[in-house]
C-alpha cells in the first residue's frame, strides 16, 4: 500500500515538474519585425530586403514560423517552418530556395534558450550545392522585449569559411 501511494505522489511530482517547466519556457509567440540597423553580419541578400516579418506561433511541444519578406518591389512569404521541442528531426524542403532541412529542435535546461539544429542541402547551381550545419539560438529579452537569434553556419566543404550572424527582432504592435 505505501509502495503504491508513493509510486501516485512520485507520478504526481513528476507531472507538477513537467507543467512547471513547459511554463518557465520562452514564449515567441507573435509577430517579430526584423532590426537591421542592430542585426549584425546579415547575408550579403539583405541589402534589398525593407521589411522581415516572422509570424511564430508557439504551443507546448512545438512552434511554426513563416517569415515573410518585401523589398526591390517584391513581397515574398517562404514556407512555414516546423520546430518540434523533443529533439526529433522534422524534414522541410523550400523549393523557392532549392534547399533541403532536417531541423532539430530542444530547449536548454533553463528553458530560457531554443537551440534548432538544421543539417541543410541547398542547391546553388547545377550541379553544386552547399551542405551545412546551421545552429540558430533563440533567445526572448524582457528587459528589451526583442528576440535574438544567433545564427552559426558551418560549410562541409573547408575551404568555405563559417558564417555567423545576430538577428535582432521587436515585437510588432510593441
Amino acid at each position: 500500500m505505501r509502495f503504491r501511494m508513493f509510486h501516485y505522489f512520485f507520478l504526481f511530482l513528476l507531472g507538477l515538474s513537467l507543467v512547471i517547466g513547459q511554463e518557465k519556457r520562452a514564449h515567441f509567440s507573435g509577430t517579430w519585425k526584423l532590426d537591421k540597423r542592430t542585426s549584425t553580419d546579415l547575408p550579403e541578400s539583405f541589402k534589398h530586403v525593407d521589411a522581415y516579418l516572422l509570424h511564430v506561433g508557439q504551443g507546448p511541444d512545438s512552434m511554426s514560423v513563416v517569415a515573410e519578406m518585401s523589398g526591390d518591389g517584391q513581397n515574398v512569404t517562404l514556407p512555414v517552418t516546423l520546430y518540434e521541442f523533443d529533439g526529433h528531426e522534422v524534414y522541410r524542403e523550400d523549393t523557392l530556395r532549392a534547399s533541403k532541412r532536417w531541423i532539430k529542435a530542444s530547449w536548454t535546461s533553463t528553458g530560457e534558450k531554443l537551440i534548432v539544429t538544421n543539417r541543410v542541402v541547398q542547391k546553388v547551381g547545377s550541379p553544386q550545392e552547399n551542405r551545412y550545419e546551421q545552429t540558430d539560438v533563440w533567445q526572448f529579452s524582457k528587459k528589451r522585449n526583442t528576440l535574438l537569434i544567433f545564427i552559426t553556419q558551418k560549410f562541409e566543404d573547408p575551404s568555405k569559411p563559417s558564417h555567423t550572424e545576430r538577428r535582432y527582432f521587436h515585437r510588432v504592435g510593441d
